[in-house]
């Protein structure tokens, strides 16, 4: 599974670079076996010209693979490239992850109606499916109740339930697919300055952020960019508006951090963060009336890395958002034979 945010992103680099008069390729990574830098789903462009965007193996195949690309993109036609990162005698590299990935290559023709009709599917931050034939490049994508598109014509519904049963990615007679889904909602409630490195993390891990707070000098976008802005009280916000969000909660006031408190235990939330020792938030679910033991509390929040000072207290914060949105704990890689799960 991956993040549609990353899709979208690159396709507007792609289009950019078309507009340019460059030759671009989609490069995805559709298999691991072992360990690896990327899990399926991961992709990046590359045009003609050598640029690139993205990352597949944190720069130690990129430059090889920019050879297949560059070979894709003359051609049109698609391809699969296999490494096999365990033959240290042929690459001389000493690559740390010592696994084999297989990496789609598709040269993109951005005036087919099927990258067009992508392109904007990815605008609606609806869970989607895509994928293709491999290697041969016959392209899909579908979202609830919508249908598939391929470059042959070929049309079926897709429903909640088949997107559910595709779990994340997978293959079946030869076909790929990913599951691409909306970023998560992250509610900081709270506005102060030691919330902004907070927002700045999150959103460059993929989270999208919303910052309540009723104070108007303080909740604005000179202060949190490319976030939205509730600028109101908690009990002034409807729980729907703010529904299955992720939420830390660090006003530095009491009475506005209960109301929060009170807002996220009625929205359905995936996780309920609040700053500061624990006493004072038995305190608050005390004077709140929430029931602790049915909404996933995490007080006080942040994983133990001995962080002081705004800076890395954020970095402690969002480490603990990150493990949560992947149902782990957080905790060292050491020991581990594998980097991900």
């Amino acid at each position: 599974m991956s993040l549609i945010q990353e899709a979208r992103s690159l396709m507007e680099t792609a289009y950019d670079w078309h507009r340019q008069g460059q030759a671009v390729a989609l490069l995805t990574l559709v298999a691991v076996r072992g360990s690896a830098y990327r899990r399926p789903g991961a992709k990046m462009v590359m045009a003609s010209n050598g640029r690139m965007r993205g990352t597949l193996s944190g720069g130690c195949l990129e430059g090889d693979l920019f050879l297949h690309a560059e070979k894709a993109m003359i051609s049109d036609e698609p391809m699969v490239a296999h490494y096999d990162l365990t033959e240290d005698e042929m690459w001389g590299l000493g690559i740390g992850c010592k696994g084999q990935v297989d990496i789609w290559i598709e040269p993109m023709d951005l005036d087919e109606p099927f990258w067009s009709a992508w392109r904007e599917a990815l605008q609606r931050d609806q869970v989607m499916v895509w994928g293709g034939q491999l290697p041969q490049g016959l392209r899909y994508f579908a979202a609830q109740n919508q249908t598939w598109t391929e470059r042959q014509g070929r049309a079926v519904t897709l429903n909640a339930h088949d997107l559910q049963a595709l779990g994340s990615t997978g293959s079946e007679e030869g076909y790929w697919w990913d599951v691409l889904r909306p970023p998560d909602r992250l509610v900081l409630a709270g506005a102060g300055h030691d919330a902004r490195p907070v927002a700045r993390l999150a959103q460059q891990v993929g989270f999208e952020v919303v910052i309540l707070d009723p104070r108007e000098a303080f909740n604005t976008d000179e202060h949190f960019p490319n976030a939205q802005h509730v600028v109101r009280s908690a009990p002034d916000v409807d729980p729907d508006s703010v529904k299955e969000s992720f939420w830390v909660i660090m006003n530095h006031h009491q009475r506005r951090d209960e109301e929060a408190l009170k807002l996220a235990s009625l929205s359905r939330p995936k996780f309920v963060g609040v700053l500061g020792p624990r006493s004072r938030t038995d305190e608050m679910i005390e004077h709140s009336g929430v029931a602790a033991d049915q909404i996933p509390l995490h007080s006080p929040v942040g994983l133990d890395v001995g962080a002081e000072g705004p800076e890395e207290v954020a970095v402690s914060i969002v480490s603990e958002l990150m493990a949560a949105r992947k149902n782990l704990t957080g905790g060292p890689l050491h020991g581990q034979e594998r980097i991900h799960r």
